[in-house]
């Protein structure tokens, strides 16, 4: 039997991503060729490995005895590529990087961590920002790479966009605010308030303005630096929103509470926000960079299989 490195790689990202376009995009394939993947995979086995009959693929009894190996095999690559650098002199160089608040608060701490542990001769510089100072710091070549909200990018044909596990969306406000001292809020009555926001991606807008019934939604106070619109919560009676990253940021320093809402319809429940990692398309990432991006997105996954244990648990 010849099991393909970038098979069982895809295989895990099928299990981990939970479809085939998000997974196909997690490893920068098409969904045909990742299909093809997936299948040739199969073939290899002599085994179906996801039961296709249901709405989302699930695991066959063969795939749960090839997931545990297959995370494995990842685990040993990673461990291998540091390994074989250690005695290269470019890896004991340096990485430097953008991020955004969100991913600064709790992946990237937790990825540098696992970085030093496997190259402890490297260094790290990176700069926590909005979208905007980021992008510019890209297109300018200051950074290799960032990791930030991936919506912009997703525009841009010049940028390679590496998705991180979605987050979910919910309504924050200050702890001294009105609606947080009642419980859970109507709909109607939490938009009576006006709302800030850093930068609204089109699908939170389109759902705002559902909710508001509006033709368009657009914010009372915007601002894209994070910690300056959060400020402004404890001063006006504004209401924004945040993703479970962003808010973990922000939660005790800022005293901000999640509102809870008696009537959220299923358009918002379903909100979510992506991270990437963004990086040029065409420009070539030296060894060590390439590493710590591997870092990252395993890092990643890590934490969402995590999530999913406790969910379970639950």
């Amino acid at each position: 039997m010849h099991l393909d490195f970038r098979q069982l790689r895809n295989f895990v990202a099928l299990v981990e991503y939970g479809s085939f376009h998000r997974a196909a995009e997690a490893v920068c394939l098409s969904q045909s060729a990742f299909s093809r993947s997936i299948q040739s995979l199969e073939q290899s086995v002599g085994h179906p490995l996801f039961d296709r009959q249901n709405k989302l693929p699930t695991l066959t009894r063969h795939g749960q005895k090839l997931l545990p190996y297959a995370r494995r095999f990842q685990e040993l690559n990673i461990e291998l590529s540091s390994l074989l650098g250690e005695t290269d002199d470019s890896e004991n160089g340096e990485v430097a990087f953008g991020c955004g608040p969100a991913p600064a608060a709790r992946l990237i701490p937790a990825a540098i961590g696992e970085f030093h542990r496997r190259l402890p001769q490297a260094r790290v510089r990176f700069q926590v920002d909005n979208w905007f100072a980021l992008h510019h710091a890209l297109t300018t070549q200051q950074f290799p790479f960032v990791v930030a909200d991936s919506w912009h990018a997703e525009l841009d044909p010049q940028l390679r966009v590496q998705p991180l596990s979605p987050q979910r969306c919910f309504f924050i406000c200050h702890a001294d605010h009105p609606l947080a001292q009642i419980g859970p809020v109507a709909i109607e009555e939490m938009l009576r308030y006006p709302f800030a926001a850093p930068y609204l991606p089109p699908g939170v807008r389109k759902v705002l303005a559902t909710l508001s019934q509006r033709q368009d939604f657009t914010p009372a106070i915007q601002c894209d630096h994070v910690y300056a619109l959060l400020s402004t919560l404890a001063h006006t009676q504004a209401i924004s929103f945040a993703s479970e990253d962003g808010f973990a940021l922000c939660q005790h320093s800022h005293r901000l509470v999640k509102l809870e809402l008696s009537n959220l319809p299923e358009e918002w429940r379903l909100m979510q926000t992506r991270f990437a990692v963004i990086s040029p398309v065409h420009a070539a990432l030296s060894p060590l960079v390439a590493r710590f991006i591997d870092i990252i997105l395993h890092t990643d996954r890590q934490h969402q299989i995590q999530l999913l244990a406790q969910e379970e648990e639950a």
